[in-house]
């Protein structure tokens, strides 16, 4: 009787180890669907951010497109005013010129008269 109480309690603890295996076996399962759903959740968040990089590159591409328009209309303008300013001083130049000339010439025509 005690072998027959012995085998018992061995197949009693194995009972008991494997229930527990068991337990552990299902604790480990969950833990592991937890990861699963935690890098989908996580993969999800990498695709939006990876979206919205592009997003931003395209918007990027866009401001620095418009900066060239920018600095192009700048230049034309710049180039149109020194062009006008270029302009304004051989204008200026000539009415100068044409004054002194002037001048001497009436000086002139009062020695001629007194």
């Amino acid at each position: 009787m005690s072998k027959n109480n012995n085998i018992e309690d061995m197949l009693s603890q194995l009972i008991t180890m494997i229930a527990a295996i068991q337990v552990e076996h299902k604790e480990m399962k969950q833990a592991l669907e937890g990861m699963h759903q935690e890098q989908k959740e996580m993969k999800r968040a990498f695709e939006g951010m990876h979206q919205e990089q592009k997003e931003m590159k395209r918007v990027q591409q866009e401001m620095h497109h418009k900066i060239d328009e920018i600095e192009t209309k700048a230049e034309e303008r710049h180039k149109e005013i020194l062009d006008q300013l270029t302009a304004l001083k051989h204008d200026q130049d000539f009415i100068w010129e044409k004054t002194v000339r002037h001048e001497r010439e009436i000086h002139a025509i009062k020695m001629k008269l007194s």
